[in-house]
């Protein structure tokens, strides 16, 4: 591209109708090797650009998926930086794993309806990419999500349908989750058999799956909690400390907060079914302390509960009324502040009426029935209204699937309009091409057409540009002209004057000069008639000083020293030089205008005065009245901090009586 400006201006060496001949071949063959490289070069770097980028992106949601369960806060700033980038570098893959991580760590937080809302988008952009592994990833957490709202039976067709997709996809790990995600639907309802058996299918697969080190560590761990729950609910404590015990280290290992804090609630659980009551609390706490840190409300809440009911159980074995009393202080401490925790939350509503039950259970050992009726009957009400809860978020499901499948019938419909369109563009194409030539050489006409215009106007403005100065030269010259003339004019004029005050005082001289050689006179008379001569040719001398001067000051060879100086100082002196000279001669101010003369004083001092910046002006009252003069010269700003000296009035150049 660097060579075109040379190409034109070679161009201009040339005749004009060769000249329009080479512009055009250069307009439309230069252009050519120059934009296909570019494009040959710009397009690789832009795809490496581009796949780089959703490198990043994918690193980056996979580091979120990691940290998620130790820090969700910085889990989620990430997960947002990484939905932002996504979308603005198009890659929808990116940002459907961004969305997934938001969701999955709200749901951690205990923000159900916040997960669920980047859930549900998530998951019908996968399905909008038809992508079956990442449409199961995103189900297994909205599962989860539904079954924390309650919804067992939309968890359960959820889980089932991703599990499904696993299967199909041939993805043990896929399939492992899912069938821990199903065991802990059972787990919720109760089904232990069920759950068990489900528990025991995801072992087995993790058992006989080579890879295992692609099985998540929490997958593992969760297997391991839900077996030790059973066992614990079965009794079988031994085997439900072992397990415990194993998620714990493997979580431990792995910095699973979450997981960690689950896991010592349930070896809390296992201490407190042993009668290890300081074992249990100091686990419980620390549950609860692991679970702040990352702030799952979930686990808080089970911990704080754990506690109250661990008092509320020992308070009956209390023989002491005293020590009875500070139990199910403890007891209703715990349990009020699990009940707080979980009303700030979204958690599922049977958690608030397991709660309140255990408050109408501390309220009824502790002798006050009002409370105990009061919280029985909250306990009903929530029930209720989880009933309605549960049956507006069937609704909201039904609505929702109803909506995705009509989405999906207008992505049929739109890929239909698409090879439609695809069928028509390829038609279109050979018209198009067909007509790319003609476009481009209609265009390098134009262009063509375009420069000569431009050159067209660009010569016209020239013109009227070279015409406007010449009128401005010619009425320059014009105004010089009339001014030359006044000039000339005004010096004729002033000559005739300087002639005829010239001749008068020669005059007077050479007749009494001849008086004085004839030596007839006397010699006081004699000395009159050199007093005549000698006034004569100082007339003389003052009327061709002022002739000089004023040519000098036409020709603008003054130049000014300026030197600050005193103006009261300098005036006075100057009167007072005049004043003892016209003294000395008996001579007083009269002015005739009989008397005549040349005018060039007044040419002169308007000349200084406007040489020194200023001005001069005349004012008058009337005829016969006199005149007033003004002289205004303008102060130096900062003048040199010396003054006029003696010295310096002593210089010509700043001696000037007129």
């Amino acid at each position: 591209m660097s060579e075109l400006p040379m190409r034109f201006r070679c161009c201009n060496l040339l005749p004009q109708p060769r000249r329009w001949v080479l512009g055009l071949a250069l307009l439309w063959l230069a252009p050519v090797p120059p934009i296909a490289a570019a494009v040959g070069e710009a397009m690789p770097t832009e795809e490496a650009a581009r796949a780089a980028a959703e490198v990043r992106i994918d690193q980056l949601n996979l580091a979120i998926e990691n940290l998620a369960r130790t820090d969700p806060a910085g889990a989620e700033q990430l997960a947002s930086d990484a939905f932002t980038t996504a979308r603005d570098q198009h890659y929808e893959f990116g940002r459907i794993e961004a969305l997934h991580n938001l969701g999955r760590i709200a749901r951690l937080r205990g923000q159900l309806q916040a997960a669920s809302g980047y859930l549900i988008e998530a998951l019908s952009a996968a399905e909008a990419l038809a992508d079956n592994r990442l449409i199961a990833k995103v189900g297994n957490s909205y599962g989860t999500v539904l079954e924390r709202q309650g919804l067992d039976a939309e968890a359960l067709d959820r889980h089932q349908h991703v599990q499904n997709l696993w299967r199909d996809l041939n993805d043990t790990p896929g399939l492992i989750a899912s069938s821990i995600n199903i065991a802990r639907v059972f787990e919720r309802r109760q089904a232990w058999n069920d759950a068990q058996r489900h528990y025991e299918a995801a072992l087995q697969q993790y058992d006989a799956y080579a890879s295992r080190e692609r099985v998540p560590p929490q997958d593992v761990a969760a297997i391991w909690m839900g077996e030790g729950r059973i066992a614990l609910r079965r009794g079988l404590i031994d085997q439900a400390e072992y397990v415990f015990t194993r998620a714990l280290k493997l979580q431990t290992v792995h910095q699973d907060l979450v997981g960690e804090s689950a896991a010592r609630t349930g070896l809390a659980r296992v201490a407190a079914a042993r009668g290890d009551e300081a074992t249990a609390v100091n686990g419980f706490e620390q549950a609860l302390a692991l679970a702040g840190r990352v702030g799952a409300r979930a686990e808080m809440v089970e911990a704080l509960t754990q506690l109250g009911r661990l008092h509320l159980d020992r308070a009956g074995n209390e023989l002491s009324g005293v020590a009875r009393r500070e139990r199910l202080q403890h007891a209703l401490d715990f349990t009020q502040h699990a009940l707080q925790l979980s009303r700030q939350g979204e958690s599922d509503r049977s958690v608030q009426v397991g709660l309140h039950q255990q408050l109408a259970d501390v309220h009824e050992l502790q002798g006050d029935s009002a409370r105990a009726l009061t919280d029985l009957k909250t306990a009903q009400e929530l029930r209720e209204r989880q009933f309605q809860e549960q049956s507006d978020a069937r609704y909201a499901l039904l609505a929702n699937t109803a909506n995705v499948r009509e989405r999906e019938r207008e992505l049929i419909a739109l890929r239909a309009s698409s090879e439609q369109q695809a069928k028509i563009l390829a038609q279109e194409t050979l018209l198009k091409r067909a007509l790319t030539a003609a476009v481009i050489l209609l265009a390098g006409i134009a262009a063509l057409l375009t420069v000569r215009f431009v050159e067209t106007g660009r010569a016209a403005r020239q013109r009227a540009a070279t015409n406007a100065r010449l009128a401005i030269a010619l009425q320059a010259a014009e105004q010089a002209r009339a001014r030359a003339e006044e000039a000339d004019r005004i010096k004729t004029e002033m000559l005739g004057i300087a002639a005829h005050d010239l001749r008068n005082p020669l005059s007077s001289i050479i007749g009494f000069a001849d008086l004085i050689r004839t030596e007839r006179e006397s010699m006081a008379d004699a000395r009159g008639h050199a007093g005549i001569i000698v006034a004569a040719a100082e007339r003389t001398l003052k009327l061709v000083s002022d002739l000089l001067e004023s040519a000098v000051l036409d020709a603008g060879q003054i130049q000014l020293q300026q030197t600050p100086c005193d103006l009261a100082v300098l005036l006075a002196d100057a009167i007072t030089r005049v004043a003892a000279r016209a003294q000395a001669k008996q001579q007083q101010i009269d002015f005739r205008a009989a008397a005549g003369g040349t005018g060039l004083g007044l040419a002169i001092v308007k000349d200084l005065v406007e040489l020194h910046g200023g001005t001069v002006r005349a004012e008058s009252e009337g005829s016969g009245r006199g005149a007033t003069f003004l002289v205004e010269l303008p102060r130096l700003q900062n003048p040199p901090l010396r003054m006029a000296t003696a010295a310096n009035e002593t210089d010509p150049a700043h001696q000037r009586v007129g």
